[in-house]
């Protein structure tokens, strides 16, 4: 669905993207991940031909977007960081003004069905400007999806809402390519956001491909990274080293013990500890990938 070739953005002396290519098949909630400031947002202004390539090709759908601009937009959804909205018009009445941008003259149940869909049917006649930040993300996305898109590109989608919002909008996300046979993008700089929704993925640094594939792949559960911190590491290093979990272990320094295994193996590692009477202050576990992504935000 998208094809990005050898891509490049320069402002001036500032390079913002650099170099990058990747591809999305048709279905896929394809994650886009990356620190602020790491190029996202300018790759995603260049897809939808809001701001033009110093130099690489864009294919969507299989066609050149320079060619084809106006063909391949009619498909496309969007939503770019915060949306823009009319204030002082109904959420109803911006749905209806943006359907007739596309050329749609939808009917009231149209239109409400469509708010219905972001959880917003009930503020159907409220002003925007009554609405939270959580709110507005919602409309915004009604409206990239008004015209029934084939491909759908969100960046930050979930700014602003509170957990229940962001767990309505991964459910939606994953509902538009499981369901209705979408292709999403996804921007974000949270990893864990990614994890749940993305089937593919890609992570950029600095305008650069760090690292893409599938999410399950990337993300390997027998490569969990845990960090254990006791009553008393010494201790709970000899007890760790004379028995079966030594394979596991990896280091020991002042911020605890820390060791690699499999995400499924934690249970049992705290049972152990338990029994020999160690005491646990903390366990905290995240894959190897988030490790790698967190060095490359933290600039490490």
């Amino acid at each position: 669905m998208i094809k990005v070739e050898h891509l490049h953005k320069t402002f001036g002396d500032f390079t913002a993207v650099n170099d990058l290519s990747f591809s999305v098949n048709p279905g896929d909630v394809y994650g886009f991940l990356g620190q602020n400031g790491a190029g996202k947002s300018t790759t995603i202004r260049m897809l939808l031909s809001l701001i033009h390539p110093s130099s690489g090709i864009i294919e969507i759908a299989g066609k050149n977007l320079t060619d084809n601009r106006k063909e391949i937009l009619s498909k496309v959804g969007a939503m770019i960081e915060r949306p823009d909205l009319y204030k002082y018009l109904s959420a109803l009445d911006n749905l209806k003004l943006f359907a007739k941008m596309s050329g749609l003259h939808l009917s009231k149940q149209a239109l409400i069905n469509q708010l219905e869909r972001v959880g917003l049917a009930d503020r159907a006649d409220s002003k925007v400007k009554t609405f939270s930040q959580g709110m507005k993300q919602r409309l915004g996305l009604a409206i990239a999806l008004v015209h029934d898109p084939e491909l759908i590109i969100l960046d930050e989608p979930t700014n602003g809402m509170d957990p229940q919002g962001i767990a309505d909008i991964r459910e939606l996300i994953v509902s538009l390519s499981k369901e209705a046979g979408k292709t999403v993008l996804v921007s974000s700089h949270l990893l864990s956001e990614i994890e749940l929704m993305a089937n593919r993925m890609i992570i950029i640094h600095k305008g650069k491909k760090m690292v893409e594939g599938e999410v399950s792949q990337l993300l390997n559960p027998e490569q969990t990274s845990v960090r254990l911190t006791t009553g008393n590491d010494l201790i709970a290093m000899k007890v760790l080293s004379a028995s079966q979990w030594s394979v596991y272990m990896e280091s020991q320094d002042a911020e605890g013990i820390g060791l690699t295994m499999n995400k499924k193996l934690i249970p049992e590692l705290v049972r152990f500890l338990t029994a020999s009477q160690i005491d646990i202050l903390s366990l905290q576990h995240r894959h190897s990938l988030e490790d790698y992504f967190l060095k490359l935000t933290q600039n490490l």
